[in-house]
C-alpha cells in the first residue's frame, strides 16, 4: 500500500518519519526481530569475524585478524525473527597455541548458509616460518569482502621472540599483517581494514605497530633504553611489539579499537608480540572488533577480540 493509500484509508504513521538513518550494532545474541520501519530498498548489513588468539608459548605467533563482509539491500520481511551468530575472540587459556576466532554470520545457521558471513581468524602456533592466516574473505558469503590480517612470521630471533598479531578486515580493506621478526625483538600488531602491517625491531627497539586506514593510530615499539613500555594502538593501529631483557619493557601493546562506524565501534588492530627471556611476558591485547591478540609467553594467553555485525538502513513509512 503507498503512504497515499494508506492516508485514505485511515491510516497513520507511528514511528519515526522515514527516510532517517538507524544504524543497530550486534555484539551478543542469538536471534533479531527485523524492526517495523525496516527498508529492504535501502540497507546495509556487515560482519567481522573473531580474531584469533595469540600462542603462549615459546617462539610464539600472534593470531590472524576476523575477515570482514558486506551485503546491500537484503530483503527481510517485518517482525520477522532471523538468527545469527556473533564469533567469539579466540581464548583457549595458557601454555598452548592460541584458539581460532568464531566466525560471524546473519540470517542462516553457519558460515556457509546465511545471507552475509564473516570467517574468524586463525590461532597463532610456535616456531619458525609463515604467520597465520587471518579470516579469509574467499570463505564468507557477501558482496564485498575483505580478508584479516595474518599473524606476523618468524624468520627468526630467539626461542622467546614473539610476534604480532594481525587487524581485522573491515569496511576500507584488508587487515594489516603482524610485523615479521628477525632478530631478538617482538613485533607490531597489524592496523586495521585498509591499514598497514607492523614491523619487526631493531637494535634496542621493539617493532611498530602498523598505522590504521587512515595513516595514524600504530603504537611504537618497546626500547630497553629508558627503558620505555611498548605503546597500544589507537583508533584500530595495531600495538607496539616488546623487548627483551627488562620488565618494564618487555610486554607488547594492545589493538586499538575501531572508530569506522562510531567513536567505538569499528575493525581492531591487532597486538604485538612480547620478547623476553623470561616466560610470563605478556602479549599485546586485541583491538575490538575483530582484532587478533599477540605472541605471548608461556602461562600468560591474552583473548582476542569478538566480532560485531552492523545493521544500518533508511528507515520507511509504518502505518497503523
Amino acid at each position: 500500500m503507498t503512504l497515499l493509500a494508506a492516508k485514505r484509508a485511515g491510516l497513520k504513521r507511528t514511528t519515526v518519519a522515514p527516510g532517517s538513518t538507524a544504524r543497530i550494532f550486534l555484539t551478543s545474541g542469538t536471534s533479531w526481530s527485523v524492526p517495523m520501519d525496516w527498508n529492504s530498498a535501502n540497507n546495509t548489513i556487515e560482519c567481522i569475524g573473531g580474531g584469533g588468539q595469540g600462542a603462549s608459548l615459546s617462539s610464539g605467533k600472534g593470531g590472524g585478524g576476523g575477515a570482514y563482509s558486506r551485503i546491500d539491500n537484503l530483503a527481510l520481511t517485518p517482525g520477522a525473527l532471523i538468527d545469527y551468530q556473533v564469533g567469539a575472540g579466540g581464548n583457549n587459556g595458557a601454555g598452548v597455541a592460541g584458539a581460532n576466532g568464531g566466525d560471524t554470520w546473519f540470517n542462516g545457521t553457519a558460515l556457509n548458509s546465511a545471507s552475509v558471513s564473516a570467517q574468524g581468524g586463525t590461532g597463532g602456533n610456535s616456531g619458525a616460518g609463515a604467520g597465520v592466516a587471518g579470516g579469509a574473505a574467499a570463505n564468507g558469503i557477501g558482496t564485498t569482502k575483505y580478508s584479516g590480517g595474518a599473524g606476523g612470521t618468524r624468520s627468526g630471533g630467539g626461542a622467546g621472540t614473539r610476534s604480532g598479531a594481525g587487524g581485522a578486515g573491515g569496511p576500507n580493506g584488508t587487515g594489516g599483517a603482524g610485523g615479521t621478526v628477525t632478530g631478538n625483538r617482538g613485533s607490531g600488531g597489524g592496523g586495521n581494514g585498509g591499514g598497514a602491517s607492523g614491523t619487526g625491531g631493531s637494535g634496542t627497539i621493539g617493532g611498530a605497530g602498523g598505522n590504521n586506514f587512515g595513516g595514524a593510530g600504530g603504537g611504537a615499539g618497546a626500547n630497553s633504553t629508558g627503558p620505555v613500555a611498548a605503546s597500544n594502538g589507537t583508533d584500530g593501529g595495531g600495538g607496539g611489539g616488546g623487548i627483551r631483557g627488562n620488565n618494564t619493557s618487555r610486554n607488547a601493546g594492545a589493538g586499538g579499537n575501531g572508530v569506522e562506524w562510531d567513536s567505538t565501534h569499528g575493525s581492531g588492530g591487532g597486538g604485538g608480540g612480547t620478547d623476553s627471556e623470561g616466560p610470563a611476558s605478556v602479549g599485546g591485547g586485541a583491538g575490538l572488533y575483530g582484532g587478533g591478540s599477540g605472541g605471548s609467553g608461556g602461562g600468560t594467553a591474552v583473548p582476542a577480540a569478538q566480532g560485531i555485525i552492523v545493521i544500518t538502513y533508511l528507515t520507511s513509512d509504518v502505518l497503523s
